[in-house]
């Protein structure tokens, strides 16, 4: 169906974090007027976070309607397979289409803003995209913020769109006092004081970002789209930085602090309001809206006091649920809408533009948004099957974090490039670790628990002292019921965790901070210390002293834990009796409470226990959860049904929860409403046997049907052979991640020109002759076969024949810096010469070299030839080289996408100016050299050297595999 077929415009506005529990006081005040009246025109309800609740992630969740493992984007920052160094999160990892991809390929005209990830831009035909990049303020000077290449398509939209940003340095000061009414009433001292406040430079930076984005959003609102999504980010950052200050003080808040930043949180949601009255003053009442946010952010007593010393410690502040709200033509108004969840949004933009829904997608269509009976929904396999001009990066351009990893490491330990040093490879490896973690996290929000165990073990077997992997890996041995590792495991943890805390008490003894003298000596180093100095200073210190102070909460928890595994209910009573009196612990040990309680059948204290988690967290699915099941075991059915759609009004993928509104449905005699509930059961958690049992009786007592009866009395047995399977399997995390590089479908590679004639007018000893390729792609064999036409050779002999390379690798050391050292000069005294350089590093050739007399420098010309090998035959060549080292390869589906990314940017730096190349078929060069040594030896301008060239090929020496 294209936009002619189906005329309706349809707006997505996310705004990062934004809760309810903020906004409905606001609203009862009268402070956000425009959203007001959106809800009164239209349907509102929570929406459902996934975990972690890390914003790249879950932003690319909702664009795809698919869980991580499926989409690609596991965290905030991934390796650099070209510096070698970490950049941030790019969706050239994402490997599934965003709906802007699908309507572009339906004939649908979109514009997307400030998405994230969405750089680099992709290059939508019918579609604009302005990358996240483009808000972010670089540099304190408004003049000098260029438009980075690859922030905006098309590129004719740049110089509009940059000249309506807003730098944090252009904000005037009556603006900021919007949001810091408190300055009016302070003493010049207190306000030189917040002036240099670095919290106030954060709130400026908040402040343009937002402005920024809404400025994009206001001038791309007048384009003729089907469709636009606009992401702001900035109720999340008020959120971190200033909801700490947000009212009511809480004691540990310092007086000052609370004058002077309590009112930014709910500025900052007024700010939004003020803003969203403006776009939808400019899309008009035709446009169908729907505005949510991805989780939401405690603002009240659940807020934490601290954060944790982890990677992504501060996502402890985000709140489960976020909002959505939606209005427009043919939509419900003025009501609410449960269990929505944001993997829901894709599809059901998809069904808004009618069209059909991927079966691969991880959500559903939210038909109770409607007025009026939904179109019947039309499903297909997957969109990633459907050819068209979708738009996405191509294939061989994406590149998995894991993959830039694994071909980093192959490089290094192939020979091609200098090891990182040890700040850098420490950082490249922590950011795979964080990767890998949020993709285990991932799975477990997924049900796929056996997946997660195999991560999280390798990751607690590597660093051990990092409790929050062994935490993780006992909630999995726990849902997979694996006592016995789990008392091990827990028994591991609090071992480590008081080494750890007696070790770093012993270093805290050492500093001897107890000595005034010594503390005076401290506070004078500290205070020569610059900024960032002083910063990480506090963050090792505090770190420090936080290992020394283990929770004995949690860790009895833990014990807990691991005695209700065991069946030990009255050992995990007494250890969670003791829990009571630490706030942070108190709704996790009530809720196992309550757990531990049914399993002894003490219906009323676990009915007390589930109330007073509510009594603390009124949204707390798990509470309601288990009232439903003391109210089945009351045989109160009506009142664990109400419980039960309570719990699935907030959290719908619950397999579960489902189960039990079933079973108090059919108890009561719907069997309709209890198959549904079912059948909704097994969806979700396909080996749910009892699931399938209940489905079966249904069909055995009321719908009187045999057929159906036997089906579903097999799929129970198939389920419970399947469970004890995977319960003796060793689990696998490739799973998840594994895909052959058979399957990767690459776009053609630039083509290789040169032009002969102009070649031919430069001295040859001013030509830099490049043997380039992917490592064990014949290069050495080219830079012999040059060798033998006459042309010296660049090499300095350091990396000697061996069994890999019987003739030689002629290679040179200061080649492996070419992409980490900024100082290229050196590469002038290949003028000339040949020099051997693999195609991962072939972008760092200098294209101008400084000239001897100083002045401009001069442009270089290189004359490539580049080898073509079969990737299987690379990839094998290589697995045996590395065997013949004593190492072991990576895998080679991640090595193998690395290098089609690398090559791509290998071919398209040959296509820069005074850069002619040719491509050198390996095959052909070794088992048939008459047929391509002559255009090489032209190429070369090098004929008469024919027979010399031909006379250094061996092909007993190229064997496939070799």
């Amino acid at each position: 169906m294209s936009s002619e077929e189906n005329p309706r415009k349809v707006v997505l506005i996310g705004w990062d974090a934004a809760d309810w529990k903020v906004i409905m006081p606001l609203i009862d005040e009268g402070k956000m007027p425009n959203l007001a009246k959106f809800l009164e025109d239209g349907i509102c309800g929570n929406l459902a976070t996934l975990q972690p609740v890390l914003s790249p992630m879950l932003w690319t969740s909702i664009a795809t309607g698919k869980r991580a493992y499926k989409h690609g984007i596991h965290g905030f920052s991934e390796p650099d397979p070209v510096t070698g160094g970490i950049r941030p999160v790019t969706n050239l990892s994402r490997k599934t289409k965003a709906v802007w991809n699908i309507l572009n390929q339906n004939q649908y005209k979109t514009v997307t803003i400030g998405w994230w990830p969405s750089n680099p831009a992709e290059e939508l035909s019918r579609g604009v995209m302005v990358s996240n990049d483009y808000q972010r303020a670089l540099g304190a000077d408004p003049g000098k913020w260029p438009i980075k290449p690859g922030t905006i398509h098309p590129k004719k939209l740049e110089k509009a769109l940059a000249d309506i940003r807003v730098h944090p340095a252009q904000l005037r000061e009556e603006e900021i006092r919007a949001f810091l009414p408190g300055l009016d009433y302070m003493s010049r001292e207190d306000l030189d004081k917040a002036e240099k406040d670095p919290r106030v430079q954060s709130l400026l930076k908040i402040v343009a970002d937002c402005t920024t984005i809404h400025g994009a959003a206001m001038l791309m609102s007048h384009a003729p789209a089907d469709f636009m999504a606009v992401y702001y980010d900035a109720i999340d950052h008020f959120g971190h930085a200033f909801m700490k200050y947000h009212p009511p003080k809480r004691d540990h808040i310092d007086e000052w602090d609370f004058k002077v930043f309590n009112f930014c949180l709910e500025a900052g949601y007024r700010y939004h309001d003020q803003m969203l009255g403006e776009l939808l003053g400019a899309i008009g009442e035709d446009t169908t809206v729907i505005l949510m946010s991805d989780h939401g952010f405690h603002p009240d007593h659940l807020r934490p006091k601290s954060i944790p010393h982890e990677p992504a410690g501060p996502a402890v502040e985000h709140r489960q649920f976020g909002i959505f709200a939606a209005k427009g033509p043919g939509i419900r108004k003025d009501e609410r809408i449960y269990g929505a969840n944001l993997l829901d949004i894709c599809p059901t933009l998809l069904h808004l533009f009618g069209l059909p829904v991927g079966e691969d997608m991880d959500g559903k269509v939210l038909l109770d948004i409607y007025e009026d009976e939904p179109s019947p929904i039309e499903r297909i396999p997957s969109w990633d099957d459907v050819p068209g001009d979708h738009g996405m990066h191509p294939p061989d351009r994406q590149i998995s974090p894991s993959d830039s990893k694994a071909a980093l490491d192959q490089l290094v330990a192939l020979g091609y490039i200098d090891k990182p040093d040890d700040d850098k490879s420490k950082a490249i490896e922590q950011t795979v670790r964080e990767l890998d973690y949020n993709l285990a996290q991932a799975c477990v929000d997924g049900g796929l628990y056996n997946e997660a165990i195999a991560i999280f073990e390798k990751l607690y077997e590597k660093w051990p002292m990092e409790h929050r992997f062994g935490f993780n890996l006992a909630g999995c041995y726990q849902r997979t019921g694996r006592p016995e590792d789990l008392r091990t495991l827990v028994n591991t943890i609090i071992e480590r965790r008081i080494q750890e805390a007696n070790e770093a008490t012993e270093e805290l003894k050492a500093l001897k901070l107890d000595d005034e003298e010594v503390r005076k000596a401290e506070q004078e180093r500290i205070e020569k210390m610059s900024d960032n100095e002083k910063q990480k200073f506090s963050r090792d210190r505090s770190r420090l002293i936080a290992k020394a102070r283990p929770n004995l909460f949690s860790l009895r928890y833990l014990e807990a834990y691991a005695d209700f595994a065991e069946k030990k209910y009255e050992d995990a009573l007494e250890k969670l009796e003791q829990l009571d009196s630490d706030f942070g612990a108190r709704i996790n040990a009530l809720t196992l409470r309550g757990e531990v309680f049914q399993r002894l059948k003490r219906w009323p204290e676990s009915k007390e226990a589930f109330e007073e988690v509510l009594s603390l967290d009124v949204e707390n699915p798990g509470a309601l959860i288990g009232l439903s099941r003391t109210a089945m075991a009351e045989r109160d059915f009506e009142s664990a049904a109400a419980y039960a759609r309570e719990s699935i009004g907030l959290l719908f993928f619950q397999p579960r929860a489902h189960y039990i509104h079933g079973l108090a449905q059919y108890r009561m005699g719907n069997w309709q409403e209890a198959e549904w509930a079912f059948q909704i059961c097994v969806t979700q958690a396909p080996l749910f046997a009892a699931g399938y049992r209940m489905l079966g009786e249904i069909a055995r007592w009321y719908k009187k049907d045999v057929a159906e009866r036997i089906f579903y009395r097999d799929q129970v047995k198939a389920a419970r052979k399947r469970r004890a399977e995977l319960k003796n399997e060793k689990a696998n995390a490739s799973v998840v991640t594994a895909r052959s590089h058979e399957e990767e479908k690459t776009h053609s590679l630039p083509d290789l020109t040169a032009d002969l004639e102009s070649l031919r007018n430069v001295e040859s000893e001013e030509i830099i002759t490049v043997v380039s390729g992917l490592p064990r792609s014949g290069t050495s064999l080219m830079m012999q076969i040059l060798e033998a036409a006459g042309i010296s050779v660049f090499t300095d002999g350091k990396r000697e024949a061996d069994e890999s390379n019987k003739k030689g690798y002629y290679e040179h050391e200061k080649v492996g810096s070419l992409l980490s050292n900024k100082d290229r000069s050196w590469v002038g005294e290949a003028r000339g010469k040949a020099i051997k350089v693999v195609a991962p590093l072939l972008s760092g050739m200098p294209l101008r070299l400084p000239r001897e007399s100083g002045g401009k420098p001069k442009p270089v010309t290189y004359r490539v030839l580049y080898m073509e090998r079969p990737m299987d035959q690379i990839l094998t060549s290589q697995d045996s080289f590395l065997k013949r080292l004593g190492k072991e390869g990576s895998e080679q589906a991640n090595i193998a996408k690395a290098y089609h990314q690398q090559e791509r940017r290998a071919r398209q730096w040959c296509a820069t100016p005074n850069v002619h190349a040719m491509s050198v078929p390996y095959e052909e060069l070794v088992h048939d050299p008459e047929t391509i040594l002559p255009s090489i030896a032209s190429f070369l301008n090098a004929e008469d050297q024919l027979e010399a060239m031909k006379e250094r090929i061996d092909p007993a020496l190229h064997r496939a595999g070799r």
